[in-house]
């Protein structure tokens, strides 16, 4: 099983000195990093409580902190721009309030990600700077910080032996200061080693010491990140059942939260576990994970995730796809002159080739592959290579031995000619009888193939004159009478008379009426079901409006009615239009759960809330009345005025 590079998402986690804060602003500050895992709408609420407590009790340096938490959730959802935007903001507010530990921290983590985006090739050099700078200054955290990272781009360079030591040295040195955090990172850390060496039983120890930590700081990327491994270890011990449990946990985690980095990983895991037991299986997460990693900035992860698609392609002998897939490969390892990739890619373009028998650019490919590789492995390469050389030389002496039989064969064809023409004369007859017979039954099928031809035709004619009537009864009825009405008011409104009003308002008509005919029946429902509706109506609300969405939908709403499918979407469609039009709004947050037979529906958003003209809104009856029809209850929070939500229980 290869290593895969996903492990540096959990390493750009915020932890920090909160001695000079106090205890009321400690666990403000804690609940904001808290949220900065899962759930956008709390994290800005509780930002903003957290920057104005800072400021009433003058510990102004806190905010900086809070934009780091900003900073490190839109890394996790991969918008780099606004995660970079927040981490600067950050490091300036930190120098603007002398706050050195923040200030660092922010730094290294905008060093890092330069790094990682190819951006800043001295990044090791720079991070090594801040190692020894944190040193001298006893910021532990920080210090553990800048060694975990180096050792990342360490393991990145295959440099395994150096990473090890730097995970064991952050480890003795977190444990020994008594630093919290930083030793499950580095527990989990050994654990990959240890697991991707064969050592698995050492590196489950590893793993379920890391889960320890990690549940008491109840960071929930770490745990998600622990328990992807220990899954992996479930399928190793053929625990298929408990593999299963976990990998469901960690993709659901990954998908309401947003965190394409990690559900790419999860599914590159899996499917690579999967490659030996389940190579079909295994395939269909490697697709799921190149999907997910496109068009995110992970471009040597979505490497890795192309040569592990081509692994599985060459074990299924499915030798042209693979052949495509490592071509996609290379472009991106072009780009990322990653030598561990280069060395896969070498790899399985022997494996491809030899699988074909073309054992000669088997060889080829195979010295490429040997030029990266480490000078311990040579014994066993010279091996290989005699073995291919041996393949040749056989597969030379074959294909002389083909020529030969091929002269044979021209002679014993020529023989078959002739006893073809002494039996051709026999065979005529039964020939044009059997050509008789087939034209006859030709003639036949032909002509009921027109038939059906013709009865489709018209069936088709009769659907499109159909579609052209109602198409026809709408533009050229109602929009034009309309049209023509506007017209013959715009001649009287030439006479000066006062038409204004009653000129646009049929124009509002006229457009009401086109949206109308747009809008009688959302289709799409039908066609792509009700979860998949939300998503992209969560999705354009997002782009059109700069709201953080985020929603959380139960697979068993797929099986409601196609009524009830319309009135729930119907119902949150609403919601969002008052939300972008009169909360005020910075996130809102939409789930679907249920329990037992019952469906709870509840919006949220972190808007001004509720007043008094916009409680009887139209809207807002319209909702109620839909939630009639499908038999369900819904109610208003109206405890506070500082943000709507809704709740929805209804019925199966």
């Amino acid at each position: 099983m290869k290593k895969i590079g996903f492990t540096s998402l959990i390493f750009l986690l915020c932890f920090v000195t909160y001695s000079q804060y106090t205890p009321e602003l400690k666990s403000t500050l804690k609940r904001v990093k808290e949220a900065s895992y899962y759930d956008s709408i709390q994290l800005f609420d509780r930002g903003s409580s957290a920057i104005n407590l800072a400021t009433k009790l003058n510990q102004k340096g806190a905010i900086a902190e809070v934009y780091l938490y900003y900073g490190n959730y839109f890394y996790y959802i991969r918008n780099i721009d606004r995660a970079k935007s927040f981490m600067e903001k950050a490091k300036v507010t930190a120098q603007g309030y002398q706050n050195t530990h923040i200030e660092d921290l922010a730094n290294i983590r905008l060093i890092y990600i330069d790094y990682e985006l190819g951006i800043n090739s001295n990044g090791e050099e720079e991070l090594n700077l801040m190692l020894q700078k944190t040193k001298e200054l006893n910021d532990n955290e920080n210090y553990l910080e800048c060694l975990n990272l180096i050792a990342i781009i360490n393991e990145a360079k295959n440099k395994t032996k150096e990473a090890a030591k730097l995970y064991l040295d952050g480890l003795n040195f977190a444990e020994t200061h008594h630093v919290e955090y930083y030793p499950s990172v580095f527990l989990n850390n050994l654990g990959l080693i240890k697991l991707y060496t064969g050592q698995v039983d050492e590196a489950l120890l590893d793993f379920e010491k890391a889960l320890i930590s990690a549940k008491k700081e109840n960071n929930q990327n770490l745990i998600s990140h622990i328990k992807l491994n220990i899954c992996l270890i479930d399928i190793r011990k053929d625990r298929v059942k408990e593999a299963n449990l976990i990998f469901n946990e960690i993709i659901h985690y990954a998908r309401i939260n947003n965190r394409p980095r990690e559900l790419a990983s999860a599914f590159v895991n899996i499917s690579t576990a999967f490659n030996e037991k389940n190579p079909t299986l295994a395939l269909a997460y490697a697709d799921s994970s190149i999907l997910t990693l496109k068009g995110n900035a992970l471009n040597t992860e979505l490497t890795k995730a192309y040569l592990n698609k081509a692994e599985i392609l060459i074990k299924l002998k499915r030798h042209q796809e693979a052949e495509y897939v490592l071509k996609l490969a290379k472009l991106e390892i072009n780009n990322t002159k990653n030598l561990e990739d280069e060395i896969g890619y070498s790899f399985l373009n022997y494996k491809l080739v030899a699988s074909e028998g073309k054992h000669q650019d088997a060889l080829t490919h195979y010295l490429q592959y040997r030029k990266l590789k480490d000078s311990s492995e040579q014994i066993l390469n010279g091996k290989i290579i005699q073995g291919l050389q041996l393949k040749y030389n056989v597969q030379k002496k074959e294909i002389e031995l083909e020529k030969e039989k091929s002269k044979y064969l021209l002679l014993e064809q020529k023989n078959q000619d002739e006893r073809f023409l002494r039996w051709l004369s026999i065979g005529i007859a039964l020939i044009v009888l059997l050509l008789i017979s087939s034209l006859i039954y030709y003639l036949y099928s032909k002509k009921l193939q027109e038939k059906q031809t013709y009865f489709s035709q018209q069936l088709i004619q009769n659907i499109e004159a159909d579609r052209l009537r109602i198409s026809m009864d709408l533009h050229d009825d109602i929009g034009q009478s309309l049209s023509m009405i506007k017209t013959k008011l715009g001649i009287l409104k030439n006479n000066h008379q006062p038409i204004q009003d009653v000129d646009n308002e049929l124009a509002k008509v006229i457009e009401q009426t086109r949206e109308i005919s747009r809008n009688l029946y959302p289709s799409y429902l039908e066609k792509i079901g009700l979860t998949r509706s939300i998503a992209r109506l969560m999705e354009n609300v997002q782009s059109a409006s700069q709201l953080e969405c985020s929603f959380d939908v139960v697979e068993d709403v797929e099986s409601l009615p196609i009524n009830t499918k319309t009135h729930i979407y119907r119902i949150i469609q609403e919601c969002t239009n008052n939300t972008i039009k009169h909360a005020k709004a910075s996130a809102l947050k939409t789930s679907i759960t249920k329990t037992d037979n019952e469906f709870t529906l509840i919006y949220q958003d972190n808007g001004i809330g509720l007043d008094g003209k916009n409680k009887n809104s139209l809207g807002l009856l319209s909702i109620k009345e839909r939630a009639k029809i499908i038999n369900g209850s819904v109610s208003f929070d109206e405890k506070s005025n500082k943000s709507f939500k809704l709740t929805l229980k209804f019925r199966v």
